[in-house]
């Protein structure tokens, strides 16, 4: 069955590149809401905290199924922690995150793609209790997966899931949801 999806897709992907010319738009544009969920574990303890970002991304199509990317995003809502399931008072923020990414899709068909994203990501993490606040920034590899479903030939709506962060106990992943526009 795998091998079958598998043959479907590439003669899917052989279809699609058949279509695309080279005056097709290689410029796009991203814009969308997540939700990111922040876990901290430390043995027993676990905190938890589920901030929204703004996300913006700019990317090139490099070859017809490879694309790198630029990406930025801006918190839009604070979280208080929950330290093991109980309240603490204190509000988890990203105010942002910033990173490159290579981006291979793969066509299902005319208005359907699958893709995958990796690079790294720089999150910056700000936590405020009592007029008392405490700023954190990493950078880890991060990576995601998700679907596009094109409206036109130059609109798409698209969901995904991303890991911008999971290093020592630390993780930031969220779903979101995407408008994109290629120009």
């Amino acid at each position: 069955m795998l091998v079958s999806l598998l043959a479907a897709g590439l003669a899917s992907a052989a279809s699609a590149q058949q279509v695309q010319s080279p005056s097709d738009p290689k410029l796009y544009g991203e814009i969308g809401l997540s939700q990111l969920k922040i876990t901290a574990k430390d043995g027993p303890l676990s905190a938890e905290a589920k901030p929204g970002l703004l996300t913006g991304t700019l990317g090139y199509r490099l070859w017809p199924f490879l694309s790198v990317e630029g990406h930025v995003a801006g918190g839009v809502m604070k979280d208080e922690i929950k330290l093991n399931g109980v309240n603490t008072g204190i509000d988890a923020k990203v105010p942002s995150t910033y990173g490159l990414f290579l981006k291979p899709t793969l066509p299902l068909g005319e208005r359907v793609e699958l893709f995958g994203r990796v690079g790294v990501a720089r999150t910056k993490l700000e936590l405020s209790a009592g007029g008392i606040n405490r700023d954190d920034t990493g950078t880890d590899t991060a990576y995601g997966l998700g679907v596009n479903v094109h409206l036109s030939p130059v609109s798409y709506l698209q969901a995904n899931w991303m890991n911008y962060h999971d290093k020592d106990g630390v993780k930031a992943e969220g779903v979101g949801i995407v408008y994109g526009r290629r120009f």
